[in-house]
């Protein structure tokens, strides 16, 4: 038996792809047959996976590249092709271990790792997954996001805490958000992982929103000299595509 939602999330991306344009949500609701407010409701958890892109608030949708590199072979071929200089070059400077992550849903999905040499350190299996307010790579993409589609996702985190911790951690995330969206990368020590520190930025400027790179680094191998050069090294290549575009 078919689910329902199902049914309708898929009548729109056929509309859409029917279309082949940018389309407004009347549009849509037309041509699937939808309610307005179900088609709504789809099309913005579509937009927040990153399969449907909006021109701005409450402007035309259309398909992503996400989700046109579906049929294609391995998105994540694709991102790890991007991200590649990136990554290789900051692992044979740093030698510390580089992760590739990319936002699905509430969580950040690790895409591809390059361990470090050193014999102490901590590794994450690809596809391996992590709450993204837990973690640098997953603070680095949603800070980038529109502030709308940030809220649902730290409402969706808030939802799963009990009651009484919601507001704290509703403001602590709002706080952290803005903090590395002002200074242009996250920073997570001892969060998500025990002596274990990471900085990330996002592939925005690489047209790849919804995914970043962070570097894993053991905080007694972390000091602040070491911190900031890695920093820059994460920095340049950002600002060097934000110049260019």
């Amino acid at each position: 038996m078919s689910i329902a939602v199902l049914d309708k999330t898929f009548s729109l991306l056929e509309v859409l792809a029917r279309m082949g344009r940018a389309a407004t949500l009347a549009d849509l609701a037309r041509e699937s047959r939808l309610p307005k407010p179900t088609a709504y409701r789809i099309l913005r958890s579509l937009r927040d996976l990153g399969y449907v892109v909006q021109s701005d608030r409450g402007g035309a949708y259309s398909l992503s590249e996400r989700l046109q590199s579906l049929g294609e072979q391995g998105r994540d071929e694709s991102l790890r092709e991007k991200a590649a200089p990136l990554m290789r070059r900051l692992h044979a400077e740093f030698d510390e271990t580089v992760n590739l992550g990319v936002l699905e849903g509430i969580y950040v999905r690790y895409a591809w790792v390059l361990e470090t040499t050193h014999a102490l350190r901590w590794i994450v299996k690809p596809g391996a997954r992590d709450p993204f307010h837990t973690t640098a790579l997953g603070r680095a993409i949603v800070a980038g996001m529109p502030a709308e589609a940030q809220a649902r996702l730290v409402a969706k985190v808030c939802a799963a805490t009990p009651a009484r911790g919601r507001g704290a951690l509703r403001e602590r995330l709002r706080r952290e958000l803005e903090s590395t969206r002002e200074r242009g990368f996250a920073l997570e020590e001892e969060e998500t992982n025990a002596g274990v520190a990471c900085v990330a930025v996002s592939l925005a400027p690489l047209q790849e929103p919804l995914a970043a790179v962070s570097v894993s680094v053991p905080v007694n191998r972390f000091p602040v000299d070491r911190r900031s050069a890695l920093i820059a090294a994460l920095r340049r290549p950002q600002e060097r595509l934000a110049a260019q575009a």
